[in-house]
C-alpha cells in the first residue's frame, strides 16, 4: 500500500471505481463533477482550523484540499465538511452540520468510565452504580437533568468527527484532538459500545491515508473481478 501523504491521481482512481460499479449493475455513470465535493481552499481550510481552534490532521487536511470535502469512501460515503448558516461543520446525507468539540481530547474506550466519573464528581455528584453497558449514563440523567443523554453522548465523542456514516449503525470517526490524533476509530451499534482502532494486516494504527487508500485498493480488485 502506498504509505506517502499525497493524493496524486486518487481523485481519478475513485471516479473510475464509481462509474465501474454503475456499469456492472446497468446504471448510467454520474458526472466525475457529481463524484466529490469540490476541494476546499487553502483559506478555507484556515477558516475551519481558526472556527475549532485546532489543525485538521495532515492525511486529512490534504484530502480535503486535493481531492474533494467529501466523497465516495468507507464504506459508503464521507461525511461532507461544509459551511452552513456561516458555521463550518461535517454533513451527513444533506442533514443539519455536526459540529467538532475540540475542548478536550479524544476519550479511548478503556478510559471512558473514569472520563465519566470525573465530569460527575466535578459536578458535586458522586456515582452510584455503573451500568454494564451504559457505564455512568443514569447518573448523568440524575446530575445534569433531562439533558442528560444529551451531555453523555456529546463528551463522548469529544475530540472527535463522525467521519462516514456507514449504515445500520456502524460509524467511522476521525479523532482530531488528542494523543491519537490522525488514527481512525471504527464504532459497532448500541448506546456505548467500544471504540476500535482501525488496523491494518500488519496491526498497524491507520491514519486517513492509509484508510482511504486500503478502501480504494478494495474496490478497485472488487472492480476488476466484476
Amino acid at each position: 500500500m502506498d504509505t506517502q501523504t499525497g493524493w496524486s491521481g486518487v481523485r481519478e482512481r475513485v471516479i473510475a471505481v464509481v462509474e465501474a460499479r454503475h456499469r456492472a449493475h446497468g446504471r448510467r455513470p454520474p458526472s466525475p463533477h457529481a463524484v466529490f465535493e469540490p476541494v476546499l481552499t487553502e483559506a478555507e481550510i484556515a477558516e475551519v482550523e481558526a472556527q475549532y481552534g485546532v489543525e485538521l490532521p495532515e492525511e486529512y487536511r490534504t484530502f480535503v484540499a486535493e481531492v474533494g470535502a467529501g466523497g465516495p469512501g468507507p464504506e459508503f460515503e464521507l461525511t461532507s465538511l461544509r459551511r452552513v448558516g456561516g458555521k463550518w461543520g461535517w454533513v451527513w446525507e444533506d442533514g443539519d452540520p455536526i459540529p467538532l468539540d475540540p475542548s478536550g481530547p479524544f476519550v479511548e474506550t478503556e478510559e471512558w468510565a473514569g472520563q465519566q466519573l470525573a465530569t460527575l464528581r466535578a459536578a458535586g455528584y458522586e456515582p452510584t452504580t455503573r451500568d454494564e453497558d451504559d457505564d455512568y449514563l443514569n447518573d448523568y440523567r440524575e446530575v445534569f437533568g433531562d439533558p442528560g443523554d444529551r451531555v453523555w453522548h456529546e463528551e463522548r465523542d469529544r475530540g472527535a468527527i463522525l467521519i462516514s456514516d456507514n449504515g445500520c449503525g456502524m460509524t467511522s470517526w476521525l479523532v482530531i484532538v488528542g494523543p491519537h490524533r490522525g488514527e481512525l476509530r471504527d464504532r459497532n451499534v448500541g448506546t456505548n459500545p467500544p471504540y476500535v482502532p482501525f488496523v491494518d494486516g500488519h496491526g498497524n494504527r491507520h491514519n486517513f491515508h492509509t484508510w482511504y487508500l486500503e478502501w480504494l485498493e478494495r474496490r478497485e480488485r472488487e472492480a476488476l473481478g466484476s
